[in-house]
């Protein structure tokens, strides 16, 4: 078995950033020079594949996902990559027990984070997009982004948590490139309009708008590097009113306009 160190991929590290116990990398897997051995690292690992995707074999089980997908790792958690492209890009970042106790985290309410936000993807393309720009890289923003996508929100899920919160969250992401009037939602889970508008911010911390707008640029970060469409088909497909429209939400969300991140 395989153990690697911190600081230490399978794949060429093109750029490297540590910040207080915690590694974050641009990091390039090619087929040919790709480890297919059983390893685990020795702090917990957070992926997010956006370019080439990888198949991931854990516990006997193979499975593959689609580019845009975001993989996490306990400490001490074996697993193996396999490149089934010419080549793949991945945003790795690595948490270390100091920074876990420095800012009373867990490596469970992490995990809770990164497959619960909706802005997970967008706030990792930021931290990249910030570590990569050699000219305007700002360690304190980096920082800044890296607590706001570990850090654990309300959960919708939560006992206590009203139950319609549950079912509009469901009707959001169900319907997330359609548009909804708020009376209609409000027939849909069977409350009165104005708890809907006063208690959103409370249960989802931004606007019924600006969470309909992440569920978007969330859908068209996997299109982008996972479909044949042009940008302005996307666009359009994910509900945006025109081309600048979506630009100004993906540049504002994820640090890159659209036709950077294609190219990315």
């Amino acid at each position: 078995m395989e153990i690697l160190q911190k600081g230490e991929y399978t794949g060429d590290i093109i750029k490297r950033l540590a910040i207080d116990d915690s590694i974050v990398t641009h990091t390039h897997y090619s087929a040919k020079k790709n480890n297919t051995n059983w390893h685990y690292h020795e702090n917990l690992h957070i992926c997010f594949v956006f370019q080439g995707g990888k198949a991931d074999t854990k516990k006997e089980t193979t499975y593959t996902q689609k580019d845009g997908s975001i993989f996490f790792y306990h400490s001490g958690e074996q697993h193996r990559w396999i490149s089934p492209n010419a080549i793949s890009k991945s945003a790795n970042i690595e948490i270390g027990p100091n920074f876990l106790n420095t800012y009373h985290l867990n490596e469970n309410s992490i995990k809770q984070a990164i497959y619960k936000n909706v802005d997970s993807k967008a706030l990792i393309l930021k931290i990249q997009n910030e570590m990569l720009d050699a000219n305007t890289q700002n360690s304190a923003a980096i920082h800044s982004l890296l607590l706001q996508l570990i850090t654990k929100g309300i959960d919708i899920s939560e006992v206590g948590i009203p139950k319609w919160v549950t079912i509009l969250n469901q009707l959001l992401h169900d319907n997330w490139n359609e548009s909804m009037s708020l009376n209609q939602m409000s027939q849909i889970i069977g409350v009165h309009p104005i708890t809907i508008s006063k208690y959103f911010r409370k249960y989802f911390n931004c606007t019924l708008g600006e969470y309909q707008r992440k569920l978007k640029i969330e859908k068209s970060i996997e299109l982008i590097k996972n479909s044949l469409m042009s940008l302005t088909e996307i666009a359009f497909f994910c509900g945006f009113t025109d081309q600048s429209h979506f630009i100004r939400n993906f540049k504002s969300m994820t640090g890159f306009l659209p036709k950077e991140f294609q190219k990315f």
